[in-house]
């Protein structure tokens, strides 16, 4: 009498906690390559522009972000863009001596100096961020891992400063 030719192989040979753990271990294995697995959907690059709002900057704060720099996601750490453009607008004038930097009217401060005109002045700032981007059809726009979408509020940072603001408005720019 063989091996295989017993009655009941599969319950006198095996514990059933065993084979429990075996078939956790195979349906593990599966999903693991199922995600692993490159999926057949259509991806493209495409140039991404974002129109970021910053409410409430303070003004020491603005002057610091320029066009030309890289504005990188906070949490996830992915690169979000180079500033292509830059607007604001002051919303507390402040009194006393002024200096025209960037098109913008500010209170001029030395550095170190309290000066609590200067430092009591927020502004607004509108930043054009530009880079590439994959489009998926269903999914979305991804730089790197991360899916962005308008209405997003992140905190982002260039080499200088940390801000918290909304992406307002994505548009891919067609090639």
């Amino acid at each position: 009498m063989g091996l295989f030719e017993k009655k009941e192989f599969l319950r006198n040979r095996f514990h059933w906690f065993d084979l429990l753990l075996g078939v956790a271990l195979l349906i593990l294995i599966i999903r693991t390559v199922a995600e692993v697995w490159p999926s057949s959907e259509r991806k493209e690059e495409a140039l991404v522009r974002l129109e970021i709002m910053v409410p409430g900057l303070a003004a020491d704060l603005a002057a610091q972000i320029a066009v030309g720099q890289w504005v990188k996601d906070g949490t996830s750490g992915e690169f979000m863009g180079k500033i292509t453009q830059k607007a604001s607008a002051t919303r507390m004038e402040p009194v006393g001596r002024t200096e025209q930097r960037s098109g913008i009217d500010r209170v001029a401060r030395v550095f170190g100096e309290f000066n609590q005109q200067a430092l009591a002045a927020a502004q607004d700032l509108l930043l054009v961020l530009e880079r590439t981007g994959t489009i998926r059809e269903r999914e979305g726009v991804f730089f790197g891992r991360e899916a962005v979408r308008s209405g997003q509020e992140r905190v982002f940072h260039t080499y200088y400063v940390e801000f918290t603001g909304r992406i307002n408005r994505m548009d891919v720019v067609e090639q």
